[in-house]
Parts: C-alpha cells; structure tokens; sequence
C-alpha cells in the first residue's frame, strides 16, 4: 500500500469518528478509484454505508469481504451488526459466535450474543453468555443490565433484583435500570431495602418525573403518605403523564372520588387510550364531561393507535358500565372481547399439562407425603408467626387478610412472592438429594424476616398470596407451627370472577375458560392431597359463602383455631384498612355483604366451558376434633 493510499485511508477513518461521512466519501472513492480491491477501504465504505442508514448496501459490501476474506475479524463483526440492524438475529448471532472463534473474546461480543439470543427467546442461554461479558469486565454496567434482563425473563426475581442492583452501583445514572429494579421491588414487595436505590436515583436524575413517581409509589408502599403524595403532585406539575400512576395509587389508598378527576385529567391530555377509561369504571364512574361511555368508547375502539392493551382496557371499561346497568349480555360480550386480547397479550404460553406434570411430580407424589412431611417437621422452626391464607385467586383471600388484620395482634405481609421464588429451586434439590436441615433453617430465618420487616410489632403476621396452595408441603415443613387458612368459594363463582376480573399479566392460566377450568382442577386435587398429609389440626377450611353470612360465628371459630383471643375489631374491617394493590381494591373496602354470593347466575347463559366446574362440591370444612367451623 502507498503512503498516499495509506494517509487517504487514514484521513478517511477520522472523518468517520468525527462523523463528517462526506468528508470520509471523498477520500475512500479515492482510494478505491486507484486501487478497487482495497480491504481496509472497502470496509470502511461498509461502516460509512450504515451509518449514512444505507444498511443492504453496507451488507452486500460486507457480504463481498467476509466471502473473500473469511478471517477478517471487523468485517465479521460490523456484518453481523448489519444484520442483527435489519432484523436477521440467527444470522446476526451465527457472526458473533464466529468472531468468538477468531478470537474476539470481549464483553461487547458475548452481550451481542445475548442479546440475540433474548431476542430468540432463549434467555437461559443468553443470561450465559452475559456472564461470560461479566467475567471479562466486572465493572460493566451494560452486562449487568442485559443479565439483569435474561434473569427477569426467568422469573428469578430475587437475582434479577440483586443484578440489575449491581448495574445501578456501576452507573448511578441509568433511569432505565432504576425502573428496573422498581419492578422487581413490586415482584418481591422489598420497598424498604430497595428505597434508598431509588432516592439515590431520584438524587442523581431530580428533574426525571420518571423517577418521582417510582419513588411517590415507594413511598406510599412504606406508609409514608404525605411523602408520596407531595412527590406526586410535583412529578404531576412537571408532566401530565403522571396522572395515571398518581390517581392508581390513590384507588390504592381507597380514596377512590379523588382518583375520579385525575384520571379525567389523564383522558383529557391522552385521549386516544384505556387505561384510564378501566380505572375510572372501577370507580364507578362511567361518564367524562357529561358523556357516557357508551358514547365515548366505541369509536375509540375504531382507533389504530389504540393497540391491543388499550382496546383490551376498553373493553373491560365496557363491560363493567353494562354490569353496572344489570345488561349482562352485553357486558359478557365484552368480557370475552378483553380476555380474548388479554390472552394473546400476557398468556398465550400457559401449558396446562407441563404445570399439571410439575405439580404431581415434584409437590405431591415425591417429596410430600405424610411420612415425609412428619420427618421433616423436626427440623422446622418453632415460630408460630406465619398465618398462611392460601385457596384459588378471588375467592376472599384479601377481605379475610384485612379482617384478620384488624386484629391488634395480627400484622398483614399482603402477597408475599418468597415461595413462589424459592420453591422451584429447593423441590429440585430435595428431590436430588432429600431435604436438609440448613436449607430449612435458612428458608426460616429469611422469611421471617420478611415478616417483622413489614410487621415488626404483632406477634402474628399473615401472608395471602393465593396460589401458595402449591406449596403448602414445603411450608408445613419449614413452619411446623404455622397455621393455613383454605378458604374457598363456589367454583362457579369463583371462576367466573377470574373470567370478569382484569389481572395483569402475572396469572397465567387466566383469559382463557378452558385454562381456568384446567387450573382449577388441580388446585381441588392438590387441596386434596393437602388434606391427607398435613398433621392434624394445622389447617382449617373455611367457605366464602359461611363467611358473608355467619361472619361474627365464623371469626370466632377462626380466632379460637389461630390462638387468638376474640377481638371486636375484626368485625370493623373497613373503618381501619391498608394500602390495597389487588384487584379486590374496591369490594375489600367494603363491610362484608353476600352481594358476590351466586354472581354466577347473572351470567350463565355465556359461561361455556366453565359450567363443568357446576357439579364441583367442596368436602365438608374441617378443622381439629371436636371442633366446629360448617355452618352450611
């Protein structure tokens, strides 16, 4: 090469990293003018045409090299930049993994690869070659992040908060990574270890109104509620687009006639969305500047912009006006229009068989049957804390979490996920190689430390998350003296409540009957196996139904089974009540009335499929010796 091709190419290159792509032009058809078979030139030509956004011509030249040039390394690299650009990601990774095998082990080589692979839906693989990135440099932010999102796709929550933790120690400031680490604070309900993160972030970023209302919603999760409604109402005077999380947390708080403005003001600034239009109808209000909804919404239905979640939203909005109006058939046409969009939305992938083969391999057959969980019981803790209500989603697990609450010796953790995260990992390992102590002794101590960080002063605390009734064996063992709450519903009523009830994207046999129905059946059948290994006397069963109607009885019953004195308090639930984040926010307010009782019929010319689960009869509630709880 002549130093006046050398010093073109040169000059070529720096007018490529100053941006100046003309500049870079003139000099590299200069090159190539006098010597057209150039590699280097030709490859900056590549890079200059996808920059300049000509990306199928930078892939023909790339294309050219690579084909002629096998073992140049850049042309290898930037051709699978190139491709992953343009949508081509297995050919974009089969690049990469080439430029690995030429020996470009860096952390940017195995993060592309990752994100390939997220892209392929193969986060397991792709959280592997983060760590690989990870293990080259350790003070990356970006590995850690991209880890953060492969371990999220996984549902490992725990890691996932602790990574994307990491990323926001390496850089303070990434809005990104703090939202991050908010929605896993929301999965694992730990506000108080993760606030300080995000007052670091808010410190770092004071003008992100992004970062305001995630802090606002923190400090309202914690009880500090002056905190976060003036951090509200500052993002709010910043940016309008914060009505919508201010007026949700205030349902939250119960104050549903101040949310009804807010989430006005939300339409009014964003009309074309739902959202706002759901939350309203779960206030009872159906109507925005004197027009009813059955005015408004339909032709935001016709809207393109709208998407399929903010049609989804109007058609649950819909829906509940119908059912406030007692027209049922057209408030069930848009039920099923919402589930319809839901489904495709948040559960397509549920597998009835794969959850129905996990929970008869792993919970019951092998690890808890009655001998084992008699034997393993020995080497549980002697705490009595946990009162564990578990029992099918809408079924009353919030309203009898608040009752119970009400009592002064009672403390409510709300919906504890530590089961769900830890029960996978540790029903593998006992079924490896048994159960072990220490790992008993740890899962103990780390959940009740869970409990007196939320309810340092009762002796008792509750934790209702619903579908731990998959994992009462593994409780049962850890929490020998722990006491279980079964509490159950008509089938019927139960299910078409799932079916009526938005529920976000975390259930995920719901929006579909043929997958409620599935999943209730083995909710009965692993509620029957419960019934025949746990030691006597360390679960009651209590009916929905038994509850609304013979409440004072019923409490007392319950009382005398938990080793609680009787307290009149229980009985003025809705005059002391929590932050509520469940979609029973509104009817867990309420006093207990039998308006939910038999909801069912107003509906059943449409249930379909759910009408299997009419001949389903709950046995009768039992509880220790002697001891009566029916009352039907």
């Amino acid at each position: 090469m002549s130093s006046t091709v050398a010093a073109r190419i040169s000059l070529a290159a720096d007018h490529l990293r100053r941006g100046q792509l003309a500049q870079a032009e003139v000099e590299l058809n200069g090159v190539l003018t006098r010597d057209p078979g150039n590699v280097t030139a030709r490859f900056l030509l590549a890079v200059l045409e996808f920059r300049a956004g000509k990306l199928p011509l930078s892939e023909r030249i790339l294309n050219e090299l690579v084909s002629a040039h096998p073992n140049y390394l850049d042309a290898v690299g930037m051709l699978a930049v190139v491709k992953r650009s343009t949508g081509q990601v297995a050919g974009a990774l089969h690049l990469f993994e080439r430029a690995i095998s030429l020996g470009q082990r860096t952390p940017d080589i195995y993060n592309q690869i990752g994100s390939c692979l997220l892209e392929l839906d193969d986060p397991v693989a792709a959280g592997a070659a983060f760590k690989q990135a990870i293990e080259l440099d350790r003070t990356d932010a970006q590995s850690y992040y991209n880890l953060g999102l492969a371990l999220k796709s996984v549902g490992r929550s725990y890691e996932t908060y602790m990574t994307f933790r990491r990323s926001a120690e390496l850089n303070p400031d990434s809005l990104d990574t703090y939202e991050q680490i908010w929605q896993q604070m929301r999965q694992l309900l730990n506000w108080n270890d993760g606030i300080g993160l995000i007052e670091q972030g808010h410190i770092r970023n004071p003008q992100s109104t992004r970062l305001m209302a995630l802090l606002a919603s923190t400090y309202g999760k914690v009880g500090r509620k002056a905190e976060a409604e003036a951090m509200f109402l500052k993002a709010r005077a910043l940016d309008p687009g914060v009505n919508l999380t201010y007026a949700h947390w205030l349902q939250e708080e119960g104050r549903f006639e101040d949310s009804i403005p807010v989430f006005k003001d939300d339409v009014r600034s964003r009309p074309i969305q739902g959202q706002a239009y759901y939350n309203l109808s779960t206030a009872k209000c159906f109507e925005i500047g004197g027009r009813g909804f059955a005015e408004i919404i339909p032709p935001l239905l016709e809207e393109a912009a709208i998407g399929q979640e903010g049609r989804m939203f109007l058609h649950y909005a819909l829906a509940n006006w119908a059912d406030s109006r007692k027209d049922y058939s057209v408030a069930y046409q848009h039920f099923d229009a919402a589930n319809e969009l839901a489904y495709h939305l948040y559960n397509s992938k549920f597998d009835h068989d794969s959850f129905a083969a996990d929970v008869e391999h792993a919970v019951l057959l092998k690890l808890y049957s009655s001998a084992t969980i008699s034997d393993q019981q020995n080497n549980g803790s002697q705490s009595s804390m946990p009162i564990f209500i578990v029992g099918m989603i809408r079924t009353g697990t919030t309203l009898l979490d608040q009752i119970l609450a009400a009592h002064p010796d009672v403390g409510s953790a709300g919906e504890q996920p530590y089961w769900q995260v830890s029960a996978g990992r540790v029903n593998r390992q006992w079924l490896e190689s048994g159960a072990a102590s220490d790992e008993i002794h740890r899962l103990a101590d780390e959940y009740l430390a869970i409990l007196k960080q939320v309810s340092p002063s009762t002796p008792r605390v509750t934790d209702k998350m619903p579908t731990n009734f998959i994992h009462v064996g593994l409780m049962s063992v850890v929490f020998p003296k722990a006491k279980f709450i079964h509490i159950r519903r008509s089938p019927l009523d139960t299910c078409t409540s799932i079916y009526t009830t938005f529920l976000g994207s975390g259930t995920q046999f719901a929006y579909s009957k043929s997958n409620i129905v599935a999943y209730y059946r083995e909710y009965l059948r692993t509620m029957e196996h419960w019934r025949q290994v746990l030691p006597e006397g360390q679960m009651i069963e209590i009916d929905y139904e038994d509850l609304v109607a013979n409440e004072p009885e019923v409490l007392r019953d319950l009382l005398q089974f938990l080793d609680l004195t009787w307290n009149e308090s229980v009985l003025r639930h809705d005059q002391n009540i929590g932050q509520v984040s469940t979609p029973s926010l509104w009817t867990a307010r309420q006093p207990v009335n039998t308006s939910s009782v038999e909801r069912w019929r107003r509906y059943e010319p449409w249930l379909g499929e759910l009408l299997e689960l009419g001949s389903v009869v709950h046995p009768p509630a039992t509880t220790r010796p002697g001891h009566r709880l029916a009352h039907s």
